[in-house]
C-alpha cells in the first residue's frame, strides 16, 4: 500500500527553516521537527521495519543512545560530537545524509539551525497536536475599539507581530451575502437584503446571524460538507455501482445541524447509535454513516476480501475525520512520521470488525426500514384506523353464532387444513472445483435419505429466522448449500411453491427429486414454480442451491390458501372442550374471513391494510451498523503487509498508546470507542472540528493541512487561537451553531475583502486575515445561487435524490440499466445537496467545480480554476435556465420598471447590492445591442428566451425576454457572484 501523503512538502519545509535570529530560542516543534520529518523520519522514524542502522531520530531517547559503534548520533550539547553532523555535512555522497537518491543536501541555513539546536541540548517536544489544548489569556491589543471577541485578540496580535494592521469594516451589502452564503449556502432574498441595509439597530448584524442559524438552510449549508467526509452517495461504488438508499441517512445529517446536536452526540450516534440503551430509529440511521463504505456484489468476488475493505474504510475515515491523522500509512507497516504502530492500527479495527454486513446482491444487510415523517404519520393514521376497524368488528360480532357454528361443522367434514411447514435448517457452504461439478456432486449428502446426516466436518445449522418469501443470501464461492424443512400435513395435498435461485437449483420431496433447473442467472423471486404432493404426516423438503461464482441466494413461498390447520384442529374439537384462547382463535378467523354480515367492514379494512403495505413498501430501507451477537464476535488479526489473505498475530480492541488511554471501564466496542472519540481529554477531535468550520469561512484553516495534524502536517498558523477556540467549543457543550456564532460574530470576519498593497506583499495568501475573505463558491452553491437568484429554487427540505437536467449520454449503465431520468416539476430546481450522487458518474457541472466522487472521505475540496468552468456556468442548461427565469422576474418584479429600474433588481438578485452608475451604463449598452440584435431574429428570440425554460407568458416579448436572458447569464457570471467577498 501506498502510504506516502502527496503534498507540497517544498513549501512547508521551507516555510519551517525561515531564518530564525541568533537570539530566538530553538523550537523543536516549529523548527527542528518540520526538517528531521520532511528529511529523515522515512528511514530513522517510528517504522522499526524500515529503520535503517538502529537509528531512530522522532524520540530524544533514539537519538541520544548509543548505535553499534558504541556512540549515539547526538550529543546533547556537543554537534561537533557524534554520527549526525557528521553525516549531513559529508561532501561523500556514499556517507552524505540524507542520502542523493531520496532528497538534496541539506543547505548551509539548515545545517546551522540544526548545529544550534544540538548546541542548546537538543531538546525534544511531543508534536504540538498530541498535547490536550489549553485556554492561553488573550493577548493584549493596542486598539482596544477592534474586537469583538476573543478571536480579534488573537488575529489583532499577528497582525501586530507581521507590522499590519486590519482592515475596516465590510458594507451592509457585503456582510449580508457573505454570511447568507456561509450559513445558509444561499444569497439573501432582495426584501432581506433591503431590510438589514436600512436597519438602524445597533444590534442588527447579531439579529441577521440569530435569523440564519435559524433557518432550515443552515443545516442543508453544513450537511453538505459533513457528507464528503461520510462519502455519502446513492450507489455502492465500483464497477457495477448499483442503486443504494442512502438518502434518510442525508435527512439525518441535515435535521443533526438544523437541531444543533452537540458534535459529541453527533459522532456518538453515527458511530455507535445501535449501541445505545434503547436506541430510537433515528440513532440507529445515524450509524449508516459507516454503511456509505463502497461495497462490491458483483459476480466472482469475495465477499470477505470487500467487508475487510470496507472496515479498512472505516478506520481510516474515523481516524482523518475525527483525528485528523493519516492512520491508513499504518495498514502495512508502523507509520513512518506519527507514532502509530502496525498493532495499534489493528487493535482500533478490532473496534470496527464487529458488525453484520451482509452487502451481497440484490439486497445489502442489515437494512432499517426508515419511514419518513409524513410516511409515519399517515402509517400511525392507518393503524389506528385498523384498530377502529376490528374494535367494529368485534362489538358487531362478540360471540359464537349460529352462521359459525354451520360453519365449524362444515369444514370439520371436508377438512382441507393447511400444511404448517417447520423451521428451516442450512447445510454448507460446500465449496467445488467448478459449476459443473458442483451441480452433479451430492457434497456428501445422501439426498436419498430421510436422516440426511451431514457430511464429515459440516452440520446442520437451525435458522428459525428465515422467514418464508424474502430472498436469502447465502456464503460461499463456487459452493453448495443445501436447505431442509419439515412440512406437516394433515392429509394429502398438492401444495404449490415458488422459488427463485441465483444458479442451478434441485428439489427433493421425501428423497425423491422433483424439480431441477441448472441455470445461471440473477436472483429473481418465483422464477421457479414447483408442485409438492404432500403425504399425510410429516414431509421432508430438500432444496439444493449450487452457486456458480459470486454473490448468490435463494428464495422460498407457499402459494397455498386454505383454512390453517391449526383452526381445522380447533373446529373439529367440541365447542364444550376447546380452551378459551381457541375459541378466541376460531372466532376471530370467523369476523376477518367469513362472516357475510361484516363483509363491509372486511372490505374497509382491506383498503386500509392495503395502503399501509404500499407504504410500507415504499419505506426506504436504509443499510446500518448492527453488532454481532456475543457469540460471533470475530477474532481480529494484524495483516501482515495490509494484506487480509495473511492474518498475523490476534489483537483486541485499543487505542494508540501515545494519545489519551481508554477509559478502564469503557465498553470495549463501537460505543467505548465514540466515547474515546469526544472525550475531553483528545488533543485532536475539537481542534480538526474547529479547523473545519474555520477552512469553510475563510477559505483555508488555521491548519492549512486539514487533512493531516501528524507531524507531516502543516504547522498551525495561529496555534493559541486554534486551541482557544477547540475548548471554548468544549466548554459550549460541543455546539457548532455556537461556533459559527463567535466567528461570524468577530471583527476579523467582518472586515472588507479588499487587497491592500501592504498586506499582499505581507501576506499574499491572507493567511494572517489582514482582511477578510474571498474565495470562489463551492460547486452545490453555484448551481444553488443561480437558481435562487432565478426564483426557481424549490424550498422543499428532505425526501429522495432528485435528477436534474445534465448532458444526453453521461450515464452508461451497462449491469443495472438504470438511466438518468429527469426530475419534474420542483424537483427539478432541488438544491445541488438532493442531487442523485453516482459515484462512478457524478453530477458532471458540480465535478467541474470540485466536488469529489466520494468513493472515499473528503475532508477539502481543493479549488481549481479552469476554462471547463467558464462554459459550464456560460452554456449549461441548467445556467441558461436559470438566466431566463431571471430575465422573467426582473421584467415581472422590479418596482421600478424603466430600464434602469430593472438593472438595478437584476443587480440586487444577481450581487445583493445596487450597481454603481458605470455599471448601469455598461449594462444598457448590453441590453439594447441584445435587443436589437433579437428584434430581427424572431427564431434565435424564441430559443434565447424559452429552451429549456418554456413557453413565455402571454403578452411578454420574445426579442425583450431574450435581451435580458443575456444580461441574466452575463450577471450570474461575474466574478462576485460566483465568489464570496
Amino acid at each position: 500500500m501506498q502510504c506516502f501523503r502527496f503534498m507540497a512538502m517544498a513549501s512547508l519545509w521551507t516555510a519551517a527553516i525561515a531564518p530564525i535570529a541568533p537570539a530566538d530560542p530553538i523550537d523543536f516543534g516549529r523548527d527542528v521537527r518540520p526538517v528531521l520529518a520532511g528529511k529523515c523520519f522515512q528511514c530513522h522514524g517510528p517504522d522499526e521495519a524500515a529503520r535503517q542502522a538502529g537509528l531512530r531520530l522522532d524520540t530524544f531517547e533514539g537519538a541520544t543512545m548509543a548505535l553499534k559503534s558504541g556512540a549515539p548520533a547526538i550529543v546533547p550539547g556537543d554537534a561537533s560530537q557524534g554520527s549526525f553532523f557528521a553525516r549531513i555535512t559529508t561532501h561523500d555522497e556514499v556517507d552524505r545524509m540524507p542520502p542523493p537518491e531520496v532528497s538534496p543536501a541539506l543547505d548551509d541555513a539548515t545545517v546551522d539551525l540544526l548545529r544550534r539546536w544540538v548546541n542548546e541540548g537538543a531538546a525534544y517536544a511531543p508534536h504540538w497536536s498530541f498535547v490536550k489544548p489549553e485556554k492561553a489569556p488573550l493577548p493584549p491589543v493596542d486598539d482596544l475599539a477592534w474586537p469583538r471577541n476573543a478571536i480579534d485578540h488573537f488575529i489583532a496580535a499577528g497582525l501586530r507581530d507581521a507590522g499590519l494592521a486590519p482592515a475596516q469594516e465590510a458594507d451592509r451589502h457585503t456582510l449580508i451575502r457573505r454570511l447568507s452564503l456561509d450559513l445558509t449556502g444561499l444569497p439573501p432574498a432582495p426584501e432581506a437584503v433591503e431590510a438589514f441595509v436600512n436597519d438602524p439597530s445597533p444590534v442588527a448584524y447579531e439579529k441577521l446571524v440569530e435569523d440564519l442559524l435559524a433557518s432550515p438552510r443552515f443545516g442543508e449549508r453544513w450537511a453538505r460538507i459533513w457528507l464528503d467526509i461520510a462519502r455519502y452517495a446513492d450507489t455502492k461504488g465500483y464497477e457495477a455501482d448499483r442503486h443504494r438508499d442512502m438518502w434518510r441517512f442525508r435527512d439525518w445529517v441535515i435535521e443533526a445541524f438544523n437541531q444543533d446536536m452537540p458534535f459529541d452526540q453527533f459522532t456518538i450516534e453515527q458511530m455507535a447509535g445501535d449501541l445505545l440503551p434503547e436506541p430510537t430509529l433515528e440513532q440507529q440511521l445515524a450509524t449508516a454513516f459507516h454503511r456509505n463504505t463502497m461495497t462490491n456484489d458483483e459476480g466472482g468476488t469475495d465477499n470477505e476480501e470487500f467487508r475487510t475493505a470496507a472496515v479498512l474504510d472505516r478506520v481510516d475515515t474515523t481516524m482523518a475525520a475525527w483525528m485528523g491523522l493519516t492512520m491508513n500509512c499504518a495498514q502495512c507497516h508502523t507509520h513512518k512520521y506519527d507514532p502509530i504502530t502496525q498493532k495499534e492500527y489493528y487493535q482500533f479495527y478490532a473496534f470496527l470488525n464487529q458488525t453484520q454486513d451482509a452487502d451481497l446482491f440484490p439486497e445489502e444487510s442489515p437494512v432499517l426500514p426508515a419511514p419518513t415523517r409524513d410516511q409515519q404519520r399517515e402509517m400511525d393514521f392507518l393503524r389506528e384506523r385498523l384498530d377502529q376497524a376490528a374494535d367494529a368488528m368485534r362489538a358487531a360480532l362478540p360471540a359464537r353464532n349460529e352462521p359459525q357454528e354451520a360453519w365449524e361443522q362444515r369444514i370439520a367434514a371436508e377438512g382441507g387444513g393447511a400444511p404448517v411447514p417447520g423451521a428451516w435448517q442450512s447445510l454448507g457452504p460446500i465449496p467445488q472445483d467448478d459449476f459443473e461439478q458442483a451441480f452433479a456432486s451430492d457434497g456428501g449428502l445422501d439426498v436419498t435419505s430421510r436422516d440426511l446426516a451431514a457430511p464429515e466436518g459440516y452440520e446442520w445449522i437451525p435458522r428459525p429466522d428465515w422467514t418464508d418469501g424474502e430472498v436469502r443470501n447465502l456464503e460461499g464461492q463456487t459452493a453448495i448449500t443445501y436447505l431442509r424443512r419439515t412440512i406437516q400435513a394433515a392429509e394429502p395435498a398438492a401444495y404449490p411453491v415458488k422459488l427463485g435461485s441465483n444458479d442451478a437449483i434441485q428439489v427433493w420431496l421425501n428423497g425423491v427429486e422433483v424439480h431441477s433447473n441448472k441455470v445461471l442467472r440473477s436472483i429473481e423471486p418465483g422464477s421457479d414454480e414447483v408442485t409438492l404432493n404432500l403425504v399425510a404426516g410429516d414431509n421432508l423438503l430438500l432444496l439444493k442451491i449450487t452457486n456458480a461464482g459470486g454473490a448468490y441466494a435463494y428464495s422460498y413461498e407457499s402459494g397455498y390458501t386454505g383454512l390453517p390447520l391449526e383452526l381445522l384442529k380447533i373446529a373439529r374439537t367440541p365447542a364444550a372442550s376447546r380452551a378459551a384462547d381457541q375459541a378466541d382463535q376460531i372466532l376471530a378467523y370467523y369476523r376477518e374471513h367469513i362472516a357475510p354480515e361484516l363483509a363491509p367492514l372486511r372490505d374497509d379494512r382491506a383498503q386500509l391494510q392495503a395502503r399501509l403495505d404500499e407504504i410500507n413498501a415504499a419505506v426506504p430501507k436504509i443499510p446500518v451498523l448492527r453488532e454481532l451477537p456475543p457469540g460471533e464476535q470475530r477474532a481480529t488479526h494484524i495483516f501482515e503487509k495490509g494484506s487480509f489473505l495473511s492474518p498475523g498475530d490476534e489483537v483486541f480492541p485499543g487505542t494508540p498508546a501515545f494519545l489519551h488511554p481508554l477509559p478502564y471501564d469503557a465498553p470495549r466496542n463501537r460505543l467505548g470507542m465514540a466515547r474515546w472519540l469526544v472525550d475531553r481529554e483528545n488533543p485532536l477531535t475539537a481542534r480538526v472540528l474547529v479547523n473545519r468550520f474555520w477552512t469553510q469561512f475563510f477559505g483555508v484553516g488555521i491548519v492549512e493541512t486539514a487533512e493531516d495534524f501528524g507531524q507531516q502536517g502543516e504547522l498551525p498558523i495561529n496555534q493559541p487561537l486554534l486551541d482557544w477556540l477547540a475548548v471554548d467549543l468544549m466548554e459550549n457543550g460541543w455546539s457548532m451553531k455556537q461556533l459559527c456564532r463567535t466567528i461570524v460574530t468577530s471583527a476579523t470576519y467582518r472586515q472588507a475583502s479588499a487587497v491592500r498593497p501592504e498586506t499582499q506583499a505581507k501576506d499574499p495568501y491572507n493567511r494572517l486575515l489582514a482582511r477578510g475573505p474571498r474565495f470562489r463558491l463551492e460547486a452545490e452553491m453555484v448551481r444553488d445561487q443561480a437558481l435562487a437568484a432565478s426564483g426557481l429554487l424549490s424550498d422543499d427540505l428532505f425526501g429522495p435524490s432528485v435528477m436534474p437536467p445534465q448532458p444526453e449520454g453521461i450515464w452508461q449503465v451497462v449491469y443495472s440499466g438504470d438511466e438518468w431520468k429527469t426530475s419534474e416539476g420542483g424537483d427539478r430546481y432541488r438544491r445541488g445537496l438532493y442531487t442523485y450522487w453516482r459515484r462512478t458518474s457524478p453530477y458532471p457541472s458540480m465535478i467541474t467545480f470540485d466536488a469529489p466522487s466520494r468513493e472515499v472521505c473528503t475532508l477539502r475540496r481543493i479549488p481549481t480554476n479552469t476554462p471547463l468552468q467558464a462554459l459550464t456556468t456560460l452554456n449549461d442548461p441548467v445556467y441558461v435556465e436559470a438566466a431566463q427565469a431571471l430575465a422573467r422576474r426582473v421584467i415581472s418584479e422590479a418596482p421600478d420598471p424603466s430600464l434602469e429600474g430593472r438593472i438595478r433588481h437584476a443587480f440586487l438578485l444577481a450581487a445583493s447590492r445596487p450597481p454603481e452608475d458605470a455599471e448601469i451604463a455598461t449594462v444598457r449598452r448590453l441590453y439594447e445591442d441584445a435587443r436589437a440584435t433579437y428584434a430581427g431574429n424572431a427564431d434565435g428570440a424564441l430559443a434565447m428566451a424559452t429552451v429549456p425554460l418554456g413557453p413565455a407568458l402571454p403578452g411578454q416579448d420574445d426579442a425583450e425576454l431574450a435581451a435580458w436572458t443575456v444580461v441574466g447569464n452575463v450577471l450570474l457570471n461575474l466574478d462576485e457572484v460566483l465568489t464570496k467577498r
